[in-house]
């Protein structure tokens, strides 16, 4: 793997405060800013402050350290225009926001409140009204706090759209919110204020060095094992049982959301884990070849703040199609990316309750396709 492509990932993992970020289509946030907007492509710079050009379409949605966002299907199809709209966004002045803002998924609804508690599973808030309210975060989509930094909870492909069509309503929201600050008479600030007690989150488990290690091979091997299967599946001459066998195995290894990015000349197309696999099976070759090579970390394991802790394998895999006739029919070398996550879990040994660790695959992206 080139230094480029190895710097590309490092550069994913991004800290949760207010930032310039760019989410891209493998579902990952860069912190970087556009630069050019060029007919069908954009040009963006890292923190590395080198200039890179990707196609229009590998953006979804940019935002800006102080909360401002722009969803890339916004721009204009022309050069000149988009890049005057790019360079608006950045010299945009300040939020100066006192509310936070929440995107709730369906139906889609812009809330403007005062978080005052949030866990892995809710948000308490208080309404612009002084009422409190909770919403549980399996309805959010994205939050905008007031401090300028953000957070998307679903996957960003499904979030860029909502952002898109709730664009004016988050806008409008927040002129109201700065007009009430402005009419509001200022009120002396009490001498004490009495802090509402917030829950305190449960200790998070945590991989000694050990385990670590341990772990991190575990998460190579799953990629072996995936492998594996999808020889079988792909092999013409296995009993359909054993087909559908190796798929369920397969889909063990793998979140449930997850999908898979496959290229074509048409370019990129994302399945779920399962369609993929049964579209394997039906694909017109006797026999099915699938290896990878150079597989390694290009980003290390890391816990993040729901206690799990989530890394990148990258790889280069050689799919080749065997004919009737023993020779190949098709191949190709398509450079590979896959999230991975180790989720901690209860389990009790002797009335003793016990913290294990199951390895789980995620979203599978292509970087590069060198066809054959």
């Amino acid at each position: 793997m080139n230094k480029t492509v190895l710097l590309w990932f490092v550069l994913l993992s991004v800290p949760c405060v207010a930032q310039d970020r760019i989410w891209l289509d493998n579902g990952n946030p860069v912190q970087a800013k556009l630069s050019r907007a060029m007919d069908s492509k954009l040009e963006w710079i890292a923190a590395d402050g080198i200039p890179r050009v990707y196609h229009r379409k590998r953006f979804l949605v940019v935002f800006a350290s102080s909360g401002q966002f722009m969803v890339i299907s916004e721009l204009n199809e022309s050069a000149s225009k988009a890049q005057t709209q790019i360079e608006a966004f950045y010299k945009a002045p300040p939020r100066n926001i006192s509310q936070d803002i929440i995107v709730k998924s369906v139906p889609l609804t812009v809330i403007t409140g005062t978080i005052s508690y949030e866990s892995d599973e809710v948000i308490n808030y208080m309404t612009i009204e002084g009422n409190p309210a909770s919403i549980n975060k399996e309805e959010v989509a994205t939050v905008i706090y007031r401090d300028g930094h953000h957070e998307i909870l679903r996957d960003v492909v499904d979030v860029a759209p909502l952002l898109a069509l709730a664009h004016k309503e988050i806008e409008k929201k927040e002129m109201e919110i700065v007009r009430r600050d402005q009419e509001k008479p200022k009120v002396p600030e009490p001498a004490k204020k009495v802090q509402p007690q917030i829950p305190k989150e449960p200790v998070k488990p945590f991989l000694t060095d050990t385990e670590y290690k341990e772990y991190s091979q575990k998460g190579i091997r799953r990629v072996d094992e995936f492998t594996s299967y999808l020889r079988i599946i792909g092999d013409k001459t296995m009993k359909s049982e054993e087909k559908n066998k190796a798929v369920q195995q397969a889909l063990s290894l793998f979140e449930p959301q997850a999908t898979v990015a496959v290229s074509s000349a048409k370019g990129v197309k994302k399945y779920p884990v399962k369609e993929y696999l049964n579209r394997l099976k039906l694909l017109p070759y006797s026999k099915i070849n699938i290896t990878w090579n150079e597989v390694k970390y290009v980003s290390e394991l890391k816990q993040e703040a729901d206690g799990n802790y989530y890394g990148i394998i990258a790889g280069q895999q050689v799919f080749e199609g065997f004919a009737a006739n023993g020779k190949v029919a098709y191949g190709d070398i398509t450079k590979k990316n896959i999230r991975v996550k180790l989720e901690s879990y209860q389990k009790t040994i002797d009335g003793k309750d016990t913290v294990n660790w199951e390895v789980l695959l995620g979203n599978i992206g292509v970087e590069t396709n060198e066809g054959q």
